[in-house]
């Protein structure tokens, strides 16, 4: 029988990256540093997450856990947070984020093929230069997002899973 906890730490740490990855964007933050590496900083709060709902199992359990218990616990978590993550990415893709993307790509796109074309010595034509810009933007899918960022909370979540169970396991008092 699954327990509520890991439900609810996940729902509570999706809505959170939820509303972090909102502001980012509705605040104009997307091309900053912090808009940047937000993925990387969900990712990284993930770990404080499954490390509490860890601990608070062990005390729930009178201070002592099995590794696969603890486990067990992290990978609820992340399977959780991963399907809502996942659900909340595609659609913010489809209905904002490919649209902005694709404006960006639209914009700058052509400065950047030009720069690094003189870095490189090579003469490139306007023509060529849309054909880039063209095959960048169709290259641009809400799946293609989606699965890269999955991935990366999959492999990231069942490393700090592992580590919660390694950390957390055995006895309180040794």
């Amino acid at each position: 029988m699954l327990k509520h906890r890991p439900f609810f730490f996940a729902l509570t740490y999706s809505v959170l990256v939820i509303a972090f990855k909102l502001f980012i964007f509705y605040d104009g933050m997307q091309m900053t540093k912090i808009g940047m590496y937000s993925h990387i900083i969900s990712l990284l709060v993930m770990t404080p997450f499954i490390l509490l709902l860890v601990y608070l199992e062990k005390r729930a359990q009178g201070g002592q856990i099995s590794g696969k218990l603890a486990l067990q616990e992290g990978l609820i978590f992340m399977s959780v947070s991963i399907l809502i993550l996942s659900i909340f990415n595609y659609i913010f893709y489809e209905k904002e984020l490919g649209a902005y993307i694709a404006e960006y790509i639209r914009v700058n796109a052509p400065k950047s093929i030009l720069e690094e074309a003189a870095k490189k010595g090579k003469k490139i034509t306007p023509a060529e230069i849309d054909i880039m810009v063209k095959g960048g933007i169709e290259d641009l899918s809400a799946f293609k997002d989606t699965t890269s960022k999955l991935f990366s909370m999959l492999v990231y979540g069942i490393f700090s899973s592992f580590v919660a169970s390694i950390f957390f396991k055995g006895n309180a008092n040794g």
